[in-house]
């Protein structure tokens, strides 16, 4: 059984080195993959409008359109994994909410890009993100262990990471109001708080530092495009960072669900 765990985990980790935000489906069958799934689930809305804005504004417009494609198909997959995983009613009414939403925007995504479209997935990027954080609080509140609510931090660096980069496309493409300059500003101030908390954590790992800092080494490259420190524009640096960023964080995220599996009692 030991032997079958640790080659699972092996496969996994090989995986999402290589396509860091592919689907958890095989993780789907304790509560702390649950809750990376779901948490999962709020950084793709924010990665799909991310990518939208830019393939709009025509910077990086292939890579743009191909991670939206693929998160896209992640979320809907993911979307499926938990519907069919989670029996909880609350959980199970939160992600019918879902649906419509989840609907209206893969119809956006598959046709060309409009500008009015960017201001509509905008919206349900904020829906969507609001419903499944609300899952993933019910999901973790059916676990009192640390390794899931670390799982959730993590996790929900990931979404800060692409979130911030959103509200930075939105300002590019046109989009830029008070509203999304404070919320690009708050985002911000979450993403540092979280990673202190995260490099405070009791259960962290060699590998789980040493990609924290790799993490704090990226984000001091690029912070002061957030912060109102500089005027000039470089979206192509924003794009590839906080897409390094995020895929960082998401390692360090299964490094969590790895040790939440390490504290289980051996079979």
């Amino acid at each position: 059984m030991k032997t079958n765990m640790k080659a699972a985990w092996l496969l996994l980790l090989a995986i999402v080195v290589c396509l860091p935000l592919t689907a958890t489906n095989l993780l789907a069958a304790d509560m702390a993959s649950l809750v990376n799934t779901a948490g999962m689930q709020r950084m793709l809305t924010q990665r799909i409008t991310k990518d939208y804005l830019f393939l709009g504004n025509q910077i990086r417009a292939g890579k743009a359109s191909r991670q939206m494609k693929g998160s896209m198909a992640l979320l809907v997959s993911n979307h499926d994994v938990l519907k069919k995983s989670v029996t909880d009613s609350k959980v199970v009414v939160l992600l019918a909410e879902v649906d419509p939403l989840l609907e209206k925007m893969v119809k956006i995504t598959k046709a060309p890009y409009v500008k009015f479209s960017g201001a509509t997935m905008l919206e349900l990027s904020e829906a969507m993100l609001e419903l499944y954080q609300a899952i993933v609080v019910e999901l973790e509140g059916k676990q009192a262990e640390k390794t899931v609510a670390a799982v959730n931090v993590a996790g929900r660096q990931r979404m800060l990471s692409q979130r911030i980069a959103m509200f930075y496309a939105a300002n590019e493409a046109g989009f830029k109001s008070d509203a999304t300059v404070n919320q690009m500003k708050l985002s911000v101030d979450e993403f540092e708080s979280a990673h202190k908390s995260l490099e405070a954590n009791s259960l962290n790992s060699e590998d789980i530092n040493r990609e924290l800092q790799g993490v704090e080494n990226v984000w001091k490259t690029v912070r002061k495009y957030f912060t109102g420190s500089v005027e000039e524009s470089y979206p192509v640096t924003i794009f590839v960072t906080t897409d390094d960023i995020m895929k960082r964080m998401n390692k360090i995220t299964l490094l969590y669900v790895k040790a939440y599996w390490a504290s289980k009692p051996k079979q």
